[in-house]
């Protein structure tokens, strides 16, 4: 059999044949990949690649949400025309098309690496059929043509590069073309690369993977770009975030023309950044970009029903995101509009002083290991609250340090522990103090009451241990978004503090409220925004001197507030209340409730 296989593989050698044979040949042929496709991945392959699509074999099942009995079974053109009619696709016709790129949202655990896989082996393979293509394309002789292989960490890049380079090693026709095989990339030998005539080695075709922080990605002479897990790419405007990346990495692919390709693949997340706006676009493109939107069970059958149905069971509306392949409707960005919280950053830095006569706050938020620990300090002049210090410390065992470039990297100074010390953080904590005089702090509950411990011994016994409900954290971030929007909060321009605000996602609770939150993935998070959000409730509430009104932060009483001379408690929206009552409307907010209702309705209203 492996001396028959190796003819096979003799005959379609370069030398012997200009023919390419099609992408499902390739992947099926033993000269090949060897391996038999699924029915949906066989029917995405032919459609992307512009094949003639089966219509006598119902082949094609088509299941329901939890795999647990089959709705239809189609032909592959009846299926394209239920996908088009169903809008999971922008076009009804594939057959004879040329597509630059593949949109495929599609849920967890969907096949979206393997097929991503073929797609670059596929690619490789007709390179090598070029004979010599760096000459058929035009380019120098000594200029790779580069597949790119990108996700949003190396550590998930490296899922579909070992699926490459595995398939790559196990193709008769590709595996003694390989050189350089290392961790990120490998090179591949055509047949004018192996000529002996020539005095050194060279390879032209290159395969490099990497996270899309990755710089060694960009600059690259690249025909196909395949981006895995688009959504979750940073969404900060910043170089990395996914708008960034697709702008940097994909213009090469023109030089190439019919032959260059864009592939984004991911399960779907909240309805913006770059992967959302390409599947919104693709309908107003279907002569150059092919659209698939497909749940897991519709791209897996194999998957089990069992575990979809436990998914649903724990969150419905997250199983709809992962494995019903929707976009969602309950997490969006928390800063709707970047260009209005970026108007209140100033660009001054951080102050390390205090100035007489300023009355000083700071909110804390404490982590140990994978969190940061993060203060930040402010006070209030006139109606202004401004943000004076911020500082924020990761250990050693942190996820941050994961990726080859991070917004925190100059948080670096315990990151020789593998663990923060409680006593470094109530260290930094009183060194502030002395700075600034801090007249009140509070910190929550998780690890807080050990820190409280720690700073009362050191006579700071104005930080105090707060335990708050969800509710009090979403009017305590109702508060700021209010008095960002009215130009009422000054920041400094600090190189952590505006991505990371900018990277806040808010998700919409079954119970209604709003859960502000770091995005769910690997080296995001949330504790500088924790820590700036408590100051500012605390200064706001603290600042209003009139009648005596202050916030009572005693243990776990964050929601019991004192006003004047009464001892009596009442909640916080009574607290509100009566000071509207006592002080009539705030001097550029106007009355709080319906300021509180502008903020919330923040999240709902602009998109």
């Amino acid at each position: 059999m492996a001396d028959e296989i190796q003819q096979l593989t003799n005959l379609f050698m370069s030398g012997n044949t200009q023919d390419v044979v099609d992408v499902v040949t390739f992947v099926e042929s033993p000269w090949g990949l060897g391996f038999k496709l699924l029915p949906n991945q066989r029917f995405l392959l032919k459609a992307y690649y512009g094949l003639p699509l089966n219509d006598k074999d119902k082949d094609i099942d088509v299941p329901d949400l939890v795999n647990d009995k089959i709705l239809y079974k189609f032909t592959e053109k009846e299926f394209l025309k239920w996908l088009y009619d169903e809008g999971r696709c922008n076009t009804d016709i594939t057959e004879g098309k040329y597509f630059h790129e593949l949109v495929w949202v599609a849920g967890r655990r969907g096949t979206k690496s393997i097929c991503a896989a073929i797609i670059s082996t596929y690619e490789m393979y007709k390179l090598i059929k070029r004979g010599d293509p760096s000459k058929y394309y035009g380019f120098p002789p000594d200029v790779p043509i580069t597949i790119l292989n990108v996700a949003p960490t190396d550590e998930q890049a490296s899922i579909v590069y070992s699926l490459i380079c595995s398939q790559a090693l196990n193709c008769p026709y590709l595996k003694n073309r390989i050189v350089n095989n290392t961790l990120r990339y490998f090179n591949m030998q055509t047949d004018s690369d192996r000529d002996n005539s020539l005095r050194r080695k060279r390879a032209s075709i290159a395969s490099i993977s990497g996270g899309c922080s990755s710089n060694s990605l960009r600059g690259h002479n690249t025909i196909v770009v395949i981006m895995d897990e688009f959504a979750f790419f940073i969404n900060n405007d910043g170089r990395f975030s996914g708008d960034s990346v697709y702008r940097a990495l994909t213009p090469s692919v023109a030089d190439f023309q019919r032959d260059g390709r864009i592939v984004t693949i991911s399960s779907p997340w909240r309805k913006d950044g770059k992967f959302y706006e390409r599947y919104q676009q693709s309908f107003e493109e279907q002569d150059t970009t092919l659209m698939f939107k497909m749940y897991s069970a519709m791209c897996n059958p194999k998957i089990d029903s069992t575990f979809l149905k436990a998914e649903r069971r724990r969150d419905r509306s997250n199983f709809l995101c992962e494995f019903g392949a929707e976009f969602s409707d309950s997490v969006v960005a928390w800063i709707d509009d970047p260009d209005e919280f970026k108007s209140c950053v100033k660009q001054r830095s951080c102050v390390s002083m205090a100035v007489p006569g300023n009355t000083y706050y700071a909110g804390v938020d404490v982590g140990l290991k994978n969190d940061a620990s993060a203060v930040a300090v402010v006070h209030k002049e006139g109606n202004t609250i401004f943000i004076d210090h911020v500082d924020l410390w990761f250990s050693g065992s942190s996820d941050v340090w994961e990726k080859e470039t991070t917004i925190y990297e100059g948080c670096r100074k315990y990151a020789d522990n593998d663990i923060l010390r409680m006593t470094d953080i109530a260290n930094e904590i009183a060194l502030l103090h002395r700075k600034f005089g801090i007249k009140e702090g509070f910190f929550d509950q998780y690890q807080g009451y050990s820190l409280a411990e720690l700073l009362h011994n050191l006579g700071l016994k104005q930080f105090e241990v707060v335990s708050l409900s969800e509710r009090e954290i979403e009017e305590m971030f109702d508060l700021f978004k209010t008095l960002y929007t009215e130009k009422l909060l000054d920041f400094p321009n600090h190189p952590v503090l505006l991505s990371e605000m900018l990277l806040l996602e808010g998700e919409k609770k079954s119970n209604g409220r709003i859960k502000v939150r770091a995005p769910n993935r690997s080296g995001a998070h949330d504790d500088l925004a924790d820590a700036i959000v408590r100051a500012v409730w605390l200064c706001y509430n603290k600042g209003h001197k009139q009648g005596g009104n202050v916030t009572s932060l005693v243990g776990g009483g964050g929601n019991i507030i004192t006003t004047g001379g009464d001892s009596h408690n009442v909640s916080y929206n009574g607290h509100m209340m009566h000071k509207q009552k006592l002080h009539g409307e705030h001097p550029r907010l106007g009355p709080l409730r319906a300021s509180r209702n502008r903020a919330l309705s923040g999240l709902s209203g602009r998109r």
